[in-house]
């Protein structure tokens, strides 16, 4: 037995986190929606099960522009041009509530960590777990059962369902958490390594190569035009020809549909870019509004940077106009490039005000604004000019320990307890986006805990 993966996956992650804290919800149509509650961009199976409804509301307008690219599919659409039918099958709706679904992930991904030796947090809602031969003993009953396990810990502790795909690589284990999501007979939990070569190709040949990771719409266009149809088609093309035609990633790939693992597990953590960007519930044309935004912008991607004990090289800054207007179109961004990496939240502060500067253009209306951070790099690696005079901001004793002490009052008081004053964090700030069926913070506020009250 040679290296086996788990992929586990949280179903419909966001409404999922919403009902585990309503448990009447079981069985109703939920939805979350996007920044300003624009799109829908979860939706639980019964959310789902309402796509025939809108694809048959869609065909006897005989106008299926009016809708999203996909008018059979609900997810991404605009809320307003659906909610006649979630209102119809009383579905609850909610707005993004980003700091309930980034704790909840948090004691997901540690409570699978207990699971296997090694782990790597691949997403919001996707870990991936490495086993070798020499644990054996964390299944005696098998793998499926095993899955089992891990899915009955996260709905007892959290109450959250999941999905768990196992595979011989990363990519097939990827492919084993869809197949155990949409195909019934796996209840949740699909095992690939179990199958016999003969099983695992006629299983292949019923999915679409589109399913496969890593392969996008344009992608998968092309493979059909080259004959490849299904994940099994891709397994048994010639790897040469496809690395002439698509790329090495692709040649990898199908290897690790042939079980051949090339993709390991990213033992580093830390995000590689730390963007922080959002849409404005109104838009602004002031100077000074647009600075406290994109200072609290810098500031949060300062506290992300921080807690992964990361510095960046580059700060970008990014305005918007709004692109669907009927007024002219201005979306400029200006980079600056750091003599010494920084986490400082000061620093960036400065930056983003004299960045701002350069790209500011009265007489626009914008619509989105971001701030970006690249270049990252361990602070533990920061190397200093043994000649130069000592940075204020970065590798500076007394800036970290005030940035540490800001960090751990906002952890404990909750966000936006301790902040800078140029954000304008003090007053009511009209550019911020507007949660209007916001759902309490249940895990991080202390006023909102949930009360159990005796009948």
């Amino acid at each position: 037995m040679g290296r086996i993966f788990a992929l586990i996956d949280g179903n419909a992650f966001y409404a999922s986190c919403q009902m585990a804290f309503e448990p009447a919800l079981q069985g109703r149509p939920v939805v979350v929606l996007s920044n300003n509650d624009g799109c829908i961009v979860a939706a639980n199976a019964e959310a789902k099960s309402l796509n025939s409804e809108l694809l048959a509301r869609v065909k006897s307008l005989g106008d299926g522009g009016y809708y999203a690219a996909r008018p059979d599919n609900m997810m991404f659409q605009p809320y307003f041009k659906v909610k006649w039918l979630l209102d119809k099958h009383r579905a609850k709706v909610f707005s993004s509530n980003y700091e309930l679904y980034a704790d909840m992930s948090n004691r997901m991904h540690q409570l699978l960590g207990r699971f296997a030796p090694r782990q790597e947090v691949y997403s919001i809602d996707e870990s991936f777990l490495e086993f070798t031969a020499v644990h054996p003993a964390l299944y005696p009953q098998g793998l499926a059962a095993y899955g089992e396990q891990i899915r009955a810990a996260v709905r007892r502790d959290l109450g959250l369902p999941v999905a768990v795909g196992f595979g011989s690589t990363k990519t097939l284990a990827k492919l084993a958490n869809h197949l155990a999501k949409k195909l019934p007979q796996y209840q949740g939990v699909c095992d690939l390594t179990e199958l016999q070569h003969g099983a695992l190709s006629q299983l292949l040949k019923q999915v679409d190569v589109g399913q496969v990771w890593g392969v996008g719409r344009s992608l998968n266009q092309a493979l059909r035009r080259d004959g490849i149809i299904t994940v099994e088609d891709l397994r048994q093309a010639d790897r040469s020809r496809l690395r002439a035609r698509y790329g090495v990633v692709l040649e990898r790939t199908a290897a690790e549909l042939n079980g051949i693992s090339c993709l390991q597990l990213e033992q580093v953590g830390g995000k590689k870019q730390i963007v922080v960007s959002r849409s404005f519930s109104q838009k602004v044309s002031d100077f000074e509004r647009l600075v406290e935004a994109l200072i609290v912008y810098s500031s949060r991607a300062a506290e992300k940077l921080r807690r992964q004990n990361s510095v960046c090289q580059i700060v970008t800054v990014f305005i918007r106009t709004d692109p669907y207007a009927p007024e002219t179109y201005y979306a400029p961004s200006y980079a600056t490039s750091l003599i010494y990496p920084s986490d400082n939240s000061v620093l960036f502060a400065k930056i983003v005000r004299r960045a701002l500067k350069q790209i500011w253009r009265p007489g626009f209306r914008f619509h989105k604004a971001g701030v970006v951070l690249s270049e990252l790099q361990p602070k533990t690696q920061l190397q200093l000019d043994l000649f130069a005079a000592q940075p204020k901001f970065s590798a500076n004793p007394r800036q970290d320990k005030l940035m540490t002490v800001m960090d751990q009052l906002n952890r404990k008081h909750g966000r936006g307890s301790l902040f800078l004053a140029s954000s304008g964090s003090s007053r009511p700030q009209g550019w911020q986006m507007a949660r209007n069926l916001l759902s309490p913070r249940y895990t991080t506020r202390w006023e909102d805990l949930p009360i159990a009250k005796a009948k």
